[in-house]
């Protein structure tokens, strides 16, 4: 791989870095870009974060594709159980570009410009690396630096108090927002968001759509007229409850902690299932263990004040807590150092980017919070995919264990596939005799909130036309997505919508083909080597928005396509590149005997035991 990077600037300040970088790396094609990643440990742990490219440019004709980066970190924010050690830092690049991985990569840094005022670190320069030495009574100098320059903290109580007063005034002329609004549809004024936005919306959606760009000019908020007041009783509300979870979590240094009890959380599912299923069945006869559970999907606005106190005293309390997706209310609490959590994340591999991989993203997290910064372990599928876990956490390599996930299990278990076959035959008796499609795209959007799929932009009908009466289409939606997918009536005989199915793993086996698009099911399919190709209409915007751990030309185990048409063909015509399933399986999981559970149950004892 032929590539150059050069760090032009370093500008140190305190506790915070900001670097200049420019890269020129070989073309690969318009859907491959450069990731350059930050490595930083302390002899006690390491770092993973994402240098945050600001531009880039692809010169297809110069066969180059160019970057530029300027970006700043913060040092002191860099690590989580160790951040206070005092340790030297060492800081790596290393690099993911298409195929091509490198680490420790020999880039001799020769900034054009290197200040520092040696505060709390004084940086010295090596020949493919950074030292980040913490000077004599940092701690104090630090507390003196803040106090000096505590400017940015007034700057932001003002921005605060202004973003609130302006969303107050925005309120109050909400009644000539709505005369603008007005004279905006009938044409009398120019329609705030543009002339080719509005043609695309019904009458009422102009109205709406330009009274809500007003708010947001004015207050930076954008909502909808009918939830104006429900929004502002639900901010409310939800600042209190946080602090509520925090007064009940004090109560822990007036409680014991229970030596044998283990926590189930998840505010992903209110019933026993998934991983939290299999590893139950595992531990329930242990009478030694004191099993607790927490199992809702309501968001804090929802929950009750009993709900609050017991979720905060289980991990008050607990010796070992066991997560199994995002759960915010974990992060307000400052848990006992004795109390180890355990994420049992719910997807196999790493395929969409999340956390603190989307670092400088719309939307992506930002260094300072403490989003799954708190986990001890989190078990993964396989030992290729550490680094990207440990990166998009936000923690320690080595607290990413390649257990393999629990809910995979079936896969490996005979019986219970040809009981889970008959039984879904029975309950379907229309699929047996078929070649079954099942359609499983992912969301789009960022957050359960504002979850959709764009449905026009898979036709079932013209779909069931072209693919022919031998095949039967199952559509399997996110749980985000709220939203029925339409099947004309004169196709409902050879489709159906089982998106509340709550357990789509059961639907692979019965499944011949699976259309999908950046869905993480791609793993478990593998497993049982059904075919998959790839509806990806969006793929470029896509990647700009969310992005992916791995190229996603060479990643993927079969065809993609942008369009319908191109994707009904290679049915027609059988082409699904299966010969990339086998590779792309052995990459994803390192063990394939079915034992997965009993490996994260050992890891659970011994969290148990430290």
């Amino acid at each position: 791989m032929d590539y150059s990077l050069k760090v032009r600037e370093i500008h140190i300040q305190a506790n915070q870095i900001r670097f200049v970088v420019d890269g020129e790396f070989e073309y690969l094609g318009p859907l491959s870009k450069p990731k350059v990643i930050l490595y930083f440990e302390n002899g006690e742990e390491d770092r993973r974060i994402p240098l945050v490219i600001k531009k880039i440019e692809q010169d297809e004709e110069e066969q180059t594709v160019i970057f530029h980066s300027d970006y700043t970190y913060l040092l002191d924010q860099l690590f989580w159980k160790s951040r206070n050690c005092g340790n030297d830092i060492r800081m790596y690049f290393h690099v993911l570009y298409g195929a091509y991985y490198e680490e420790y990569i020999p880039i001799k840094i020769e900034p054009e410009l290197f200040e520092q005022d040696s505060l709390v670190y004084q940086c010295s320069i090596k020949e493919n690396f950074l030292v980040f030495t913490h000077q004599p009574d940092w701690k104090k100098k630090l507390e003196q630096f803040e106090h000096v320059h505590s400017g940015w903290k007034i700057k932001k109580t003002l921005n605060k108090i202004y973003h609130w007063l302006s969303f107050v005034l925005a309120l109050c002329l909400l009644p000539w927002f709505l005369f603008d609004g007005l004279l905006a549809t009938v044409g009398i004024i120019d329609y705030a968001e543009g002339k080719e936005q509005a043609k695309k919306k019904s009458l009422l959606g102009k109205y709406v759509v330009h009274v809500n760009a007003r708010l947001h000019y004015l207050s930076q908020h954008k909502i909808s007229l009918r939830n104006a007041r429900q929004e502002v009783v639900r901010q409310i509300t939800n600042a209190k409850k946080r602090r509520f979870i925090r007064l009940f979590n004090r109560m822990k240094d007036s409680m014991p902690l229970e030596p044998r009890r283990i926590s189930f959380i998840s505010v992903r599912r209110n019933e026993l299932s998934g991983n939290f299923a299999f590893v139950y069945e595992k531990i329930k006869d242990d009478k030694d263990l004191d099993i607790q559970m927490y199992l809702s999907t309501k968001d804090l606005y929802h929950m009750t004040n009993a709900e609050m106190k017991r979720f905060a005293l289980l991990c008050a309390t607990s010796k070992v807590i066991v997560l199994d997706e995002y759960t915010p209310y974990v992060h307000y609490l400052t848990t006992r150092e004795e109390t180890k959590i355990v994420q049992l994340w719910h997807a196999c591999g790493a395929f969409k980017t999340f956390g603190f991989t989307r670092l400088g993203k719309p939307k992506g997290s930002p260094q300072k919070t403490a989003m799954h910064r708190s986990y001890d372990y989190v078990t993964v599928s396989t030992k290729n995919v550490r680094i990207c876990h440990s990166e998009g956490f936000g923690i320690p390599t080595a607290n990413v264990v390649p257990t393999g996930i629990p809910r995979s299990d079936v896969f490996f278990d005979e019986k219970y596939k040809e009981q889970t076959r008959a039984r879904l035959y029975e309950q379907y008796p229309m699929l047996q005799g078929k070649k079954v499609i099942l359609f499983a795209p992912t969301f789009r959007g960022n957050v359960k909130e504002d979850a959709y799929y764009p449905m026009e932009r898979f036709q079932v009908g013209e779909f069931m036309d072209a693919v022919g009466e031998e095949y039967f289409l199952l559509i399997k939606h996110h749980p985000f997505v709220q939203t029925s997918h339409p099947v004309p009536e004169e196709y409902q005989d050879r489709v159906l919508d089982l998106s509340a199915e709550t357990e789509l793993n059961d639907l692979l086996f019965i499944t011949d083909l699976i259309i999908t698009d950046y869905s993480s099911l791609v793993f478990e399919a593998s497993l049982l080597d059904i075919p998959m190709l790839f509806y990806t209409f969006d793929l470029k915007k896509y990647i700009s928005e969310r992005d992916f751990y791995f190229d996603f030309q060479s990643f993927v185990p079969g065809h993609f396509f942008y369009t319908q048409k191109k994707l009904e063909q290679a049915i027609v015509e059988q082409d699904f590149a299966q010969e990339k399933v086998e590779a792309f399986k052995k990459r994803f999981f390192d063990d394939f005997d079915g034992r997965s559970t009993e490996r994260v149950v050992a890891l659970l004892y011994k969290a148990m035991g430290e």
